[in-house]
C-alpha cells in the first residue's frame, strides 16, 4: 500500500501480519498505525460504538403541509471505545493510563481504522474519557475520538481521465497533477466545475500540482498559488462515479479517496 501525504493527514501502511494479531478482538482500533493492544500489556479493545450509520441534520421551515428543507448538513462524528485494563499492582496500572493518554492525546487528526473493516478509515482525534472505578486493578471504561469530518474513506486511487472506481458518494481530490505540454494556460474540468490558471508563466515542462483540499498550486515544487483564477472552483471540484477529467495542457493525474458515510 503507497504511502499517501497531505497537509492534514498523512497515511502509513497498517498491513501486519495476521498471525502476528490473530489474537486480537475484532474490532481493536489502529490508532496512528498503532494496535493499543501491542502497546499496553493487559489493555483490550471491547467494542466500539459510532462506526456504524450516519445521522442528518437539517433546517426546516414549516409548512402548511409538511415541512421546507432549508439546509442539510453531516454533523461530526464520535466514536467511543470501550475498553478493559487491568493490572495486579496499583501503582503499574496508573502507570498504563499514563501510557494509554501519551498513545491517544494529538493536536492534529490522525488515520485510524479497524481491524475488522481495515479498507475504510477515519481521521480523528482524542476527545474525552469516562469515569474509571478507582476501586479496581481491572478497570472497563470508555473514551470517544471526535471525528470532525464524519466520513469514511477508502484507499487512495489515482487516474488520468475516467472515473470508473465505485463511488457512491462525490470525493474531493486530495491532489492533481500535471506535466505542461504548450506555453499557455492551463484548464481543468469534470464537466461540472473548471479550475483554470490564466497566468502566461506556464511553460512547457513545468510540473503543475493542484492540492485541492490545502487550496494551494505547487508549480516545480514552489508555492504559485496566486496564479489560480478567482472564479476557479477549487474546493469545490468534486469528482463522481463515470466522471470523465478533461486538461487542455497536459495529462491530469487525479488522487483520490473513495467515500462512504
Amino acid at each position: 500500500m503507497e504511502e499517501w501525504k497531505n497537509p492534514m493527514y498523512q497515511f502509513r501502511d497498517t498491513t501486519i501480519n495476521s498471525e502476528y494479531e490473530s489474537w486480537l478482538p475484532s474490532s481493536a482500533m489502529i490508532y496512528d498505525n498503532r494496535y493499543f493492544e501491542h502497546e499496553i500489556e493487559g489493555y483490550q479493545t471491547l467494542y466500539v460504538e459510532g462506526r456504524e450509520m450516519l445521522s442528518v441534520e437539517m433546517d426546516t421551515e414549516k409548512m402548511t403541509v409538511g415541512e421546507y428543507v432549508l439546509t442539510q448538513r453531516l454533523p461530526a462524528r464520535t466514536l467511543t471505545v470501550f475498553y478493559k485494563l487491568e493490572d495486579r499492582n496499583p501503582e503499574s496500572l496508573q502507570e498504563k493510563f499514563n501510557q494509554l493518554m501519551c498513545l491517544l492525546y494529538r493536536s492534529e487528526d490522525v488515520l485510524i481504522s479497524f481491524k475488522d473493516q481495515k479498507e475504510l478509515f477515519y481521521f480523528g482525534r482524542y476527545e474525552s474519557t469516562a469515569s474509571v472505578d478507582g476501586k479496581s486493578n481491572s478497570i472497563v471504561s470508555s473514551f470517544t475520538i471526535k471525528c470532525a469530518d464524519p466520513r469514511k474513506y477508502t484507499k487512495e486511487f489515482s487516474i488520468s481521465k475516467f472515473v470508473k472506481t465505485a463511488l457512491p458518494y462525490g470525493a474531493v481530490p486530495s491532489s492533481i497533477s500535471l506535466e505542461a505540454t504548450q506555453d499557455k494556460n492551463v484548464r481543468i474540468t469534470n464537466g461540472r466545475e473548471t479550475i483554470s490558471i490564466t497566468n502566461s508563466m506556464i511553460k512547457t515542462g513545468d510540473k503543475v500540482e493542484l492540492l485541492i483540499k490545502d487550496g494551494k498550486i505547487l508549480v516545480n515544487g514552489e508555492n504559485k498559488t496566486r496564479i489560480l483564477d478567482l472564479t476557479s472552483d477549487f474546493k469545490n471540484f468534486v469528482i463522481q462515479q463515470n466522471d470523465e477529467i478533461k486538461c487542455d495542457n497536459g495529462v491530469p493525474i487525479i488522487k483520490y479517496r473513495g467515500v462512504w458515510l
